[in-house]
């Protein structure tokens, strides 16, 4: 299909923003069964990723997959799955690479009146029973501290312990970050708590709270005391994280069968398949949350393992860091259902703007 048509089916479909970046080259470079997508977000820099520009990482995935992933996306969003009575969780399977086509996968419980099909798409239903009840946090472990703090190691308040994410940016500005849940709280009822690194000796101050967002479940913590957090992950190989993947890139992820990993203080280095993408979930019985990514299993996620990220190796430059697809937040404690799930980083930066990876001014 020509670069117009293309470019227009993109945007109707909801990604217009990928259209924006894609160029014609790009499409001329595509062979006949392919089309360009943006894979993720990242920075050029041969050292790692500290330096170089923030921009667009692009591929070519087979079209008739890509039709299969569109059509799958239009059917969750027009199927309303968050506003069926019953209905605990959904989201997107994507195909295999000529393979299974795309499905909407819907965990439910069982008096919920849910349809086999979305126009041509299938709709694989789970009937389960998940409570009312999630998981409570753990003691406090012991993990090292420095002036620089990379994600992986564990933080908390003095009624929780969670495990810290790799910087987040707002713009070029880092922060540090972990699960909203690990402080409590609304965005702003916990605002000027005190983050610390947490250890039997000593758990010294890293930030303060300067705001929470209860529905993607991270908070925003202020360095403080000579504390920055770095854009690394402790225990990873590469540790250095240099950008976030696009919806598109965790789809392609799927689809080549390539597996997300995790570090995070109780549990730590585990490694799961992707799930389902652009999901969400109501198991907790409040407002379901959107943009959920759902990976791995139960046993790679434990209590004290919430705030972490997974990652996966940049796919262009593999041994010179990580790309980071979401937070991990909770994980399934119902039977017939068992994975991880958090929200993932490409919507957090739709909803507020804040990356993994610092960004130039004026960088999308």
């Amino acid at each position: 299909m020509g670069r117009r048509r293309f470019v227009e089916t993109l945007a109707g479909a909801g990604f217009g923003g990928m259209a924006a970046l894609l160029t014609a080259d790009d499409v001329r470079a595509a062979g006949s069964d392919e089309v360009p997508i943006v894979y993720g977000f990242a920075r050029d820099a041969e050292n790692g990723g500290e330096e170089g520009r923030f921009g667009p990482r692009k591929t070519t995935v087979p079209a008739d997959w890509f039709a299969d992933l569109r059509a799958a996306l239009d059917a969750h969003r027009e199927a309303a799955f968050v506003s069926r009575e019953g209905v605990v969780a959904a989201g997107v399977v994507p195909g295999e690479f000529g393979g299974r086509n795309a499905a909407v996968e819907v965990a439910a419980r069982a008096d919920a009146d849910l349809p086999e099909r979305v126009g041509d798409v299938s709709v694989e239903v789970t009937r389960v029973d998940p409570g009312r009840s999630p998981p409570s946090s753990v003691d406090p472990v012991e993990n090292r501290s420095g002036t620089s703090v990379p994600g992986g190691v564990a933080c908390g308040t003095p009624d929780s312990t969670g495990t810290l994410a790799p910087a987040m940016y707002d713009g070029r500005r880092p922060f540090f970050a972990t699960a909203n849940h690990v402080v409590g709280g609304d965005e702003t009822e916990r605002r000027g708590t005190s983050l610390r690194l947490v250890g039997k000796a000593a758990s010294p101050r890293i930030g303060t709270v300067e705001r929470g967002y209860a529905l993607e479940d991270f908070v925003r913590v202020a360095p403080t005391d000579g504390y920055w957090p770095a854009s690394a992950i402790e225990g990873a190989e590469p540790r250095t994280v240099v950008g976030q993947f696009s919806r598109e890139g965790l789809a392609t992820l799927k689809a080549q069968d390539e597996k997300l990993a995790k570090v995070g203080v109780t549990t730590g280095r585990t490694r799961g398949k992707i799930q389902a993408i652009d999901g969400m979930t109501c198991a907790y019985g409040q407002v379901c949350k959107r943009g959920q990514l759902k990976w791995g299993s139960q046993s790679a996620f434990d209590d004290g393992d919430s705030g972490s990220v997974n990652y996966h190796p940049d796919p262009e430059r593999p041994d010179a860091g990580v790309m980071v697809g979401g937070f991990n937040n909770a994980r399934t404690w119902w039977p017939a259902e068992d994975y991880v799930w958090g929200t993932a980083a490409h919507h957090v930066t739709a909803r507020h703007g804040f990356t993994f990876a610092p960004r130039d001014a004026g960088a999308r």
